[in-house]
């Protein structure tokens, strides 16, 4: 994401370019320029797969993506008969866990680690805090914040910043897949948000003015079938 909080990258690029080709496509139907048919079995799945695509190839295989891109890929293939629905709604659980372990095994030395004193946990740039099939309440009283990774995927986070200190500017990458993300931010920071949403909705409920000497938080929340929100 740019500084003026304007969505930037690979999944933006290609959704956009998505829905401009549809778009073109349907417009010269109506006009009898042509007769294209668009709606093959299950194209609405592109939808979900294009932007899990583009962001798993800037970003990653990360959980959420991943997981959306391989829900995206199931539900295409039961529409096509090619796989049942019914074993897709099956294996979708296992296949999250196998992900989120694959994840865990990657980047288990960025969870929630714990200090010599085995008392207050250390959080550094771009830890990751997770909700997958449960919920999490998160907060840092007291502790300066650097920016984390949201992940909700059938599960919720309550991810809470109001006591604690940001000092300059951060970002909050937050992803609810089938779940939702409630961020609380402290008075005294500006806050920018560019959501990308699917059968979803991120709402910034933080209306104030933009003071030049505050630091900014920038979230980029992505819904797929769940809310981020913003207080």
């Amino acid at each position: 994401m740019s500084r003026n909080g304007k969505v930037s990258g690979t999944a933006g690029n290609l959704m956009g370019i998505l829905l401009i080709v549809v778009g073109v496509i349907i417009a010269g139907n109506v006009l009898d320029w042509w007769d294209i048919s668009i709606f093959f079995k299950g194209w609405w799945t592109l939808f979900i797969i294009v932007p899990c695509a583009g962001n798993v190839r800037r970003y990653g295989f990360r959980t959420g993506w991943g997981a959306g891109l391989v829900v995206g890929v199931l539900l295409l293939l039961s529409q096509w008969s090619l796989f049942s629905f019914g074993w897709a709604i099956k294996l979708a659980l296992p296949v999250l866990l196998i992900l989120y372990g694959l994840y865990v095994l990657g980047n288990g030395a960025r969870f929630n680690r714990v200090a010599p004193d085995g008392v207050h946990p250390v959080h550094g740039k771009n830890s990751s805090y997770n909700a997958i099939f449960s919920g999490q309440e998160t907060s840092f009283p007291g502790e300066e914040f650097f920016g984390a990774n949201v992940n909700a995927i059938f599960g919720g986070v309550e991810f809470d910043l109001r006591s604690s200190i940001i000092v300059e500017d951060v970002t909050i990458d937050a992803t609810a897949l089938f779940g939702g993300i409630d961020i609380y931010l402290p008075d005294d920071v500006n806050v920018k948000v560019a959501s990308t949403a699917l059968f979803g909705a991120a709402e910034n409920e933080v209306k104030r003015d933009v003071v030049p000497e505050w630091p900014t938080v920038y979230i980029r929340a992505t819904s797929i079938f769940g809310g981020v929100d913003i207080h």
